[in-house]
């Protein structure tokens, strides 16, 4: 906390001039800091300083920037954002052939060999690793020494050569540690203990998990704290002790569940965008800076008349085409001006547009990876502990008391895996990209009738029209959003969803006969309408609520899509 505050106060002192004496001093401020939120586990915030950072340096290139692409890479690469991952390792890998440093081209390397192992594409990964193999490890370099280690760890591990993966992970542990990064040590005990439960070493993972868990803890590192967890209940699967395996796993669920609610805002593209956008800002800064120019051109012109007009005042005619000569150029100088300030309005417009774009899809890639997660991750785990169960029953010999519970508890789990699946199908419904809007809105309310009691009727009016993807997602999030909302907050006994296409726009209408509200200002507080406020938004359209108390509640929402 006290180092935020000090390079907070560097930022505040140097300001936001590109063209200050101390904006070096400004940029390692923001790296620093970057370093901070990155060491807490905080992707989003770090990576905003880091852009803040390569500002200065990409003007400035040289060994500070190739590092500062380094670290973008590692961390667009952590929050499991591979292409964005690729293009700054790229950048990185490019101005290292360039150098003459070993170790910086050893850095570029490392990290592209880390980001093609989780594509799966291993031979790419094995031909920057051999680049670097002649100088590992170096004497000083104690990172690099553990990624290289650790990556040919993976390799080995990816190929299932299980003793050769558990001979560059123990080569690459004791760099973790020298390394300080609670980041790296965790990691590093994480796939230690996950392969020796491959070569059935159960004491050793346990070591390695319970070494794993300690750090993780010590340090407040929640992934680490997950992996540890996963450890443990891998290993009390494998010991045959299904109860204590249930209860770890049910710890990192809870936990990752946490860690995704404290995720920031601001997305990774969006955080992209922004930087993207900072050319367009200075675009608009030389616009501006022109038309000062023009204004002050006005002014001198001015002058030069005046004193011409003095200097032939007696020649009345020629005065008067002198003056209309200054009329024109004035107007045309004054037109010149509203077209300049059209540019910068319409390049901000743009800018704010770009943004929400970034954001919007930054929420529905999040939203997806989320649900491949829990469907593909979790609900295999969850399926994987139910055959347990029934394969351990044929085993026992029970009371028809004990008999009962068993069953009871399986069919606990069987909800808890279709409770999943539901959760997996709302974040992110396969209907609507197999099968369109009309049928993922039927398909939706149909579910929400089932789940929740409530009279759901669907209807759709006008043409029937195949929308954007981007504009499908969009309608269906914001009838989502305004049927959850009824369902919470309006104690309606039925809703009433309108979808109407025309031939340029398209109406979304959301009617419950529930309590109504006074004031309609109390409907624009919640983090549900914003995101329904930004859609609406980014396709141009507009937003309606009309509510009474007593008389129900009616949405209505008009996208130019």
């Amino acid at each position: 906390d006290s180092a935020h505050i000090y390079y907070d106060s560097v930022i505040s002192l140097v300001g936001i001039s590109p063209n200050s004496p101390l904006a070096k001093q400004r940029a390692d401020a923001n790296w620093m800091k970057a370093w901070l939120y990155n060491e807490q586990e905080n992707f989003y915030t770090a990576l905003n300083h880091f852009f803040e950072a390569l500002k200065y340096y990409e003007a400035h290139p040289g060994t500070n920037t190739m590092h500062l692409y380094t670290i973008i890479s590692n961390t667009y690469y952590r929050v499991n954002n591979i292409q964005q991952a690729i293009v700054y390792s790229e950048k990185n890998a490019a101005m290292a052939e360039k150098d003459t440093s070993k170790m910086l081209q050893a850095q570029a390397y490392v990290a592209l060999a880390g980001i093609y192992i989780d594509k799966g594409e291993l031979d790419k990964a094995v031909f920057y690793l051999d680049k670097m193999k002649a100088y590992m490890p170096d004497p000083l370099e104690v990172l690099i020494n553990f990624a290289y280690y650790q990556h040919r760890g993976e390799i080995h591990y990816k190929r299932k050569q299980y003793d050769s993966s558990f001979l560059y992970y123990n080569l690459a542990h004791p760099f973790a540690a020298k390394s300080g990064h609670v980041l790296n040590k965790t990691a590093a005990l994480f796939y230690l203990s996950n392969n020796a439960l491959k070569l059935g070493k159960l004491a050793l993972a346990k070591k390695y998990a319970d070494e794993n868990l300690k750090a993780a803890e010590e340090r407040g590192a929640k992934i680490g704290k997950i992996n540890a967890l996963l450890n443990l209940s891998d290993y009390y699967h494998e010991t045959g002790n299904n109860g204590k395996a249930y209860d770890y796993l049910q710890k990192a669920v809870a936990l990752k569940d946490s860690l995704l609610l404290e995720a920031n805002v601001n997305q990774i593209n969006t955080l992209a965008a922004i930087y993207e956008t900072d050319k367009k800002q200075k675009e608009i800064f030389q616009l501006q800076t022109e038309k000062y120019v023009q204004s002050a051109a006005i002014k001198e012109k001015s002058f030069l008349n005046k004193l011409f007009i003095a200097a032939i005042a007696g020649l009345l005619v020629f005065i008067g085409l002198i003056y209309r000569i200054y009329k024109n150029r004035h107007q045309l100088l004054r037109q010149e001006k509203e077209l300049q300030y059209q540019k910068i309005t319409d390049l901000e417009k743009d800018k704010q547009l770009l943004t929400i774009e970034a954001m919007l899809k930054g929420q529905e890639e999040e939203r997806g990876r989320i649900a491949k997660d829990l469907h593909d991750g979790l609900g295999g785990m969850l399926s994987g502990t139910k055959l347990s169960f029934i394969n351990f029953r044929e085993e026992l010999i029970l009371t028809p008391n004990s008999e009962r519970r068993f069953v009871q508890s399986v069919s606990m789990l069987d909800n808890t895996i279709g409770e999943l699946r539901k959760v997996a199908h709302n974040l992110m419904p396969e209907v609507l990209l197999r099968f369109g809007l009309e049928e993922a809105l039927r398909d939706f309310c149909s579910s929400i009738q089932a789940s929740s009691g409530i009279k759901i009727i669907y209807q759709q009016l006008g043409n029937k029209r195949k929308l954007e993807n981007p504009a499908e997602t969009a309608v269906y999030r914001i009838v989502q959003e305004l049927v959850n909302n009824a369902l919470k907050h309006a104690g309606a006994t039925q809703i009433v969803v309108q979808l109407t296409m025309h031939n340029d726009k398209t109406t979304v209408t959301v009617e419950d006969n529930g309590k109504g509200f006074d004031n309609k200002k109390n409907a624009s507080k919640g983090a549900g309408l914003i995101n329904i406020q930004h859609r609406v938004n980014y396709f141009k359209g507009s937003i309606d609520i009309d509510s009474e108390q007593g008389n129900g509640t009616s949405v209505t929402i008009e996208l130019k899509a």
